[in-house]
């Protein structure tokens, strides 16, 4: 089979390793039961469906991309994590799921299209910074006193949440 082919549910191999969709990580399969494939990559293990893993997983990883299993405290196993993809997921715990997104659920106006017009009041601003730093605290703390758990977190938020952010 070509390392480049989509696989159906029924070519997934135990031991083989699998491209992510978005080409930044790979997943290898440590096992199959019925439906469930159970995987690890360079942040974790888990647990999905056959149908769940093709649809994040579609291709075999070529074998210049297939690690070593790394562990949550050596990143260096992949190079492909970045400062900016730590930055872009510190920026999506930061403001995502909080105050940002009641001010984005609104509805459009056309005064928003002024730029001369004002978007927050101050007490929004206000609100909105003190929430993302409080997150950010959250992070940082972590950050120092369980290193393991902030690397796996921020990869799990980079992974979720910012696949197509700008990486540079």
């Amino acid at each position: 089979m070509s390392e480049s082919k989509k696989v159906g549910v029924r070519d997934l191999v135990a031991g083989r390793s699998y491209l992510h969709y978005n080409n930044r990580f790979v997943r290898t399969i440590d096992a199959i039961e019925g439906d469930s494939v159970y995987w690890h990559d360079y942040i974790g293990s888990g647990v999905c469906s056959r149908t769940n893993f093709i649809r994040r997983c579609p291709t075999p990883a070529p074998p210049d991309r297939v690690p070593s299993r790394p562990t949550p405290m050596n990143p260096s196993v992949t190079t492909e994590f970045t400062l900016r993809d730590e930055a872009n997921a510190v920026t999506a715990f930061a403001f995502r799921n909080g105050f940002l997104e009641d001010l984005h659920a609104g509805v459009q106006s056309l005064l928003l299209e002024d730029p001369s017009n004002s978007r927050l009041t101050n007490d929004e601003m206000k609100r909105l910074m003190i929430e993302a730093s409080e997150k950010i605290e959250q992070l940082l703390r972590l950050k120092r006193d369980t290193p393991d758990k902030y690397y796996a977190l921020i990869c799990s938020y980079n992974r979720m949440y910012c696949p197509n952010w700008k990486r540079e």
